[in-house]
């Protein structure tokens, strides 16, 4: 292994090229095309933090080390916070990654064919090109891997005079793995576990060994205490899953990503656990040194990966990356051989005898498998990618910078943006300019917190663009929103795929807007007055007549708010009618609910608390022309008696006119 490596052709060097250039295409293709998902919106969060912070983040927040953000700092600080530049750094990382993988190989093999179909495999792995497209380090902790066994190799085969630099390179790549990902304990035992197997091959260096590894031993001791306060909570977000569900999804991950369906991935599986095995045997049988060196790159970052999984919640697809290259290798390995394989064929000899033996025919026939296993994987790639690309059910998270071009075209004076899971995506994308609250920031708050903190907010803005999201620990239960459909007034509701957004008025601007109609009703509940709005929160009733106006004609639709006003809550629950009378003394359309949307029922409202109530309606086709008034009145849910107001009536009429034009 030690000899002279053949120089590849200009052929070779070619294929390499279009490769890379392959790899690089892919991984740029799309590039800003999905959402930052949050982990990523939170890289950009940390990337711009005072480098001076980076440790003591990764100390008590992150449970990642600090090198990936220290990396990120001055290209965030030259490229910008877009997407695209945030994630071109990744793409970068990731097409190196080819082009290491295709030297390491034929370094360590001492040929072509193997490390050129390898580069290939994983220019096109939909694992790969999804990290690479993600502003997190692993596209940085898969290259920094490669490299760090490619010093390793160099450093063992080097004649003395160029020893020590190698070691030193070494050195640096083993430990700015580590500080990029804590997984690289893996990759550092493997390495080790090489040499130890091998002590006869390398007992010449044993010593620069040595002391290579006590140098990185005591350099990543300040990583493995930053580690160290992340083992036993684990990573936020992940389960603990049985082994069986551990292996299978480790499969389909390394094979084709996991953009693809669950079954399909173990047909897979299986189907290249052959190919796989053959290039493992093959490789081992054929140079003891550079088998165990691959066979253990894969073997111990993918299993210790995954015994350290097992019965805990440790197990991420993305976690096996730096031994996938390992992975590609062997499984090119095993098409290779697979290709190459001489089938035997009977001959029959001169004295009558048949005898077999190797035959071009047999040689042919070897080649039919061996492309079609190929073929399947790569059709498989291909169609995890258009998974990944165009099926929303794949993307990585939902289309947030829907909110953002949505919310950006109607900002107004005192708006504010409000959600209530620290979700870092929905800040990234959060228009310039607009303040944003989370509400509850932290974990476990109490209702009476979460209810507190929003009427506050509420109370120092005129309209609340409100992002509901239900997570675990946060508010669960959407305390927030129901504070705020309740007293606030929704104006606008957008729904978004996976999202939907909802635009509120503040209770300051429901009193500044609202037409005042006070009436008390004998069940204890008083109206304020009322109101019509359009989606942006402004009045649609004209006041150029004596009374309040809405023209409209059949067909139609408005929303009228009312608001109430409790003395307390009721025995027994009321729902509200409203109905639009015709001049002619005719109903011709009426709503019938218990309050807001019949979520929240008078028996709970409680003393002096202001609600406010909606009701949309459709003038009906055929509507006679002219003025129409709306009724607005309660009655007794259970027993349908009407409740009367403090003049003795069983409803009030509001002052608004509603004018029917002729169709």
């Amino acid at each position: 292994m030690g000899g002279v490596i053949r120089k590849p052709t200009l052929f070779l060097q070619s294929i390499l090229l279009v490769l890379v250039l392959l790899a690089f295409w892919l991984r740029v293709y799309g590039l800003e095309q999905q959402a930052l998902r949050g982990d990523e919106a939170a890289t950009v969060l940390y990337a711009a933090m005072p480098v001076s912070e980076l440790w003591e983040l990764s100390r008590v927040t992150d449970p990642h080390p600090p090198l990936y953000y220290l990396l990120l700092h001055p290209w965030q600080a030259a490229a910008g916070e877009s997407a695209f530049a945030m994630r071109y750094a990744g793409v970068l990382a990731g097409t190196l990654a080819v082009a290491a993988l295709y030297r390491l190989g034929r370094r360590t093999l001492n040929q072509h064919l193997v490390p050129l179909l390898a580069a290939g495999l994983l220019a096109v792995n939909p694992l790969q090109i999804w990290l690479a497209q993600d502003i997190r380090s692993y596209p940085f902790f898969t290259l920094l891997g490669l490299l760090s066994a490619w010093a390793l190799w160099a450093a063992l085969h080097s004649p003395p005079q160029k020893s020590a630099g190698r070691w030193g390179l070494y050195i640096l790549l083993t430990v700015a793995s580590l500080y990029t990902h804590y997984y690289t304990v893996f990759l550092i035992a493997f390495e080790g576990l090489f040499v130890l197997l091998n002590t006869r091959r390398f007992w010449a260096k044993r010593w620069p060994w040595l002391a290579s590894q006590l140098a990185i031993g005591l350099l990543i001791i300040p990583g493995l205490q930053l580690a160290w306060n992340f083992i036993g909570p684990a990573a936020g977000g992940i389960e603990t899953i049985p082994l069986s569900a551990i292996l299978q999804r480790a499969a389909t991950a390394l094979l084709t990503g996991f953009t693809i369906d669950d079954g399909w991935g173990l047909v897979l599986s299986l189907l290249m656990l052959p190919v796989w095995l053959s290039g493992m045997v093959n490789l081992w049988r054929g140079n003891r040194v550079s088998g165990s060196f691959w066979l253990m790159f894969m073997a111990l970052p993918v299993l210790g990966v995954i015994a350290l999984s097992v019965d805990r919640p440790f197990f991420k697809e993305r976690f096996l990356i730096q031994g996938q290259p390992a992975f590609e290798l062997l499984l090119a390995a095993g098409f290779v051989w697979i290709y190459n394989l001489r089938l035997q064929s009977p001959k029959r000899s001169g004295e009558g005898f048949t005898i077999y033996g190797p035959s071009p025919a047999g040689r042919r026939l070897a080649r039919v498998p061996a492309l079609f296993l190929l073929s399947i994987l790569l059709f498989a790639n291909v169609h995890a990618l258009n998974n990944y690309h165009t099926e929303p059910a794949y993307a990585k998270a939902p289309p947030w910078y829907l909110y953002r071009d949505y919310v950006s075209g109607k900002t107004q004076p005192g708006d504010v943006m409000l959600t209530n899971f620290p979700e870092a995506a929905v800040s990234y994308y959060s228009p310039n300019g607009l303040p944003f609250y989370v509400v509850p920031a932290e974990r476990d708050r109490s209702p009476e917190f979460r209810r507190e903190q929003t009427a506050q907010i509420a109370g120092a803005y005129r309209r609340l663009w409100f992002l509901p999201m239900q997570r675990q620990g946060f508010d669960e239960q959407g305390d927030v929103l129901h504070w705020l459909d309740r007293h606030g007034d929704r104006v606008n509701q957008i729904f978004f795929p996976a999202f939907n957004l909802n635009l509120y008025l503040s209770p300051p601007t429901i009193a500044e807007l609202m037409i005042a109609q006070p009436a008390a009703f004998s069940h204890g509940v008083r109206l304020r007055g009322y109101q019509i709005l359009d989606k942006r929160g402004e009045s649609r009733l004209s006041t150029a007549a004596e009374e309040p106006t809405l023209s409209l004609e059949p067909e139609d639709e408005f929303t009228l708010s009312l608001y109430w006003q409790a003395d307390g809550p009721t025995v027994e629950p009321y729902t509200v009618f409203v109905h639009l009378i015709a001049a002619d003394g005719f109903n011709r359309v009426s709503r019938d609910n218990q309050p807001v949307w019949g979520s929240y029922h008078t028996t709970q409202w409680q003393a002096g608390e202001q609600i406010t109530d909606k009701y949309s309606l459709t003038v009906p086709e055929g509507a006679p022309p002219g003025d129409h008034r709306l009724r607005v009145g309660w009655y007794q849910s259970d027993t349908l008696a009407p409740v009367q107001t403090d003049t003795g009536e069983d409803f009030v009429t509001l002052s608004a006119v509603v004018r029917i034009a002729d169709k």
